[in-house]
């Protein structure tokens, strides 16, 4: 019954978390795979976690589809200890007041009579009468349509691990909470990565997403499941030697079995393929200009400034859904917690 409501088969149970995290990452349409800043981590890409020299926080607020579609995020990630390194991340999304009308139908049938009425002789023959659905004649009682609201939630944890001077591991623990009205449900998942090295300037990343099936269980018995998805992604780094700017164009792919799709650039029997694409300009070290293609053809663009305890991000996505649902608008901040601590201390 929960999986009718949301118009989803068992099989999209945390198809939420494929907005993804990080205004950042989403403006270069999610392909940075290889190369996720830290506080981004705990979602694209565990291992990069291990890179991280500063202990880093990222509050991000988006609006998605116009507004219809309240989409929250929080993450931390800390510098690097002891060959470890470690990461926190939690999402929300919500729609607030969805119109309730299931008790507000007068269910009285194509003739508009129901039991009570002067003119009632008896129910409509044709069935319409008190089958539970708005058919032509019938109406809503305004005074009894009452409203609900509809979240997701889910809490990432992640690890990393320096294997060797090329190869990086990790792997994210997720706790996933929904709720609809009164129903809800729960849920677990892991997601394992690896990100290697090739040169200084170039990485390629694989991130084995729901790598043990993701479990979801509802109040009313229903359960739902998410079959893996493999991400794999490059990127390479070009420094200009005569500007002071940085370009870096980053490619990825999601792979599935979930079977057929509605929205892939390849299917071959259950395998589907879905191309990321990004480039970004880093122009002294403080502007950064971003253009990207998601994973269902959407383009995304974004501007970010880096600041000396931290980071301001903006992001805009059009096309595709967006084009008909509207314009999502996404703002981001990171904050560097040693070196804002350093700023309070020269103003004390």
């Amino acid at each position: 019954m929960i999986s009718d409501l949301f118009g989803m088969d068992t099989k999209y149970s945390g198809e939420f978390l494929k907005i993804g995290m990080g205004v950042r990452e989403l403006s270069l349409g999610g392909a940075m795979i290889s190369c996720p800043h830290a506080v981004s981590a705990v979602y694209w890409n565990p291992a990069a976690l291990i890179e991280n020299t500063k202990t880093s926080g990222q509050f991000i607020h988006s609006e998605e589809f116009a507004g219809v579609l309240n989409f929250d995020q929080v993450s931390l990630a800390t510098s690097a200890r002891k060959g470890f390194a470690y990461g926190l991340g939690f999402f929300r999304l919500s729609v607030d007041d969805i119109p309730d009308t299931r008790r507000a139908l007068i269910d009285a049938g194509t003739d508009g009579l129901s039991p009570g009425d002067p003119d009632y002789q008896s129910p409509d023959a044709d069935g319409t009468e008190g089958n539970g659905k708005l058919d032509s004649g019938e109406r809503l009682n305004f005074g009894k349509i009452g409203s609900f609201g509809a979240n997701e939630n889910a809490l990432l944890i992640s690890i990393a691990k320096r294997k060797s001077e090329k190869l990086l591991i990790g792997a994210t623990f997720k706790q996933i909470y929904k709720s609809l009205g009164t129903a809800n449900a729960y849920g677990i998942g892991l997601d394992v990565a690896g990100i290697y090295r090739p040169k200084q300037n170039w990485t390629i990343g694989a991130s084995l997403i729901d790598a043990t099936t993701t479990f979801l269980f509802w109040n009313d018995g229903v359960k739902e499941t998410t079959l893996p998805t493999l991400r794999i992604g490059t990127a390479y780094d070009f420094r200009m030697s005569k500007i002071p700017v940085r370009i870096q164009p980053a490619f990825g792919i999601d792979l599935g079995i979930d079977g057929e799709q509605n929205q892939t650039d390849f299917q071959v029997g259950r395998l589907s393929g879905r191309f990321r694409a990004g480039i970004e300009a880093e122009i002294k070290e403080r502007i950064c200009l971003r253009f990207g293609r998601d994973d269902l053809g959407a383009t995304h663009i974004g501007l970010g400034l880096n600041l000396s305890v931290g980071s301001i991000d903006y992001g805009l996505a059009m096309g595709q859904a967006y084009r008909s649902l509207g314009l999502s608008h996404r703002i981001g901040i990171v904050i560097h917690f040693a070196d804002m601590k350093k700023v309070f201390d020269k103003i004390s």
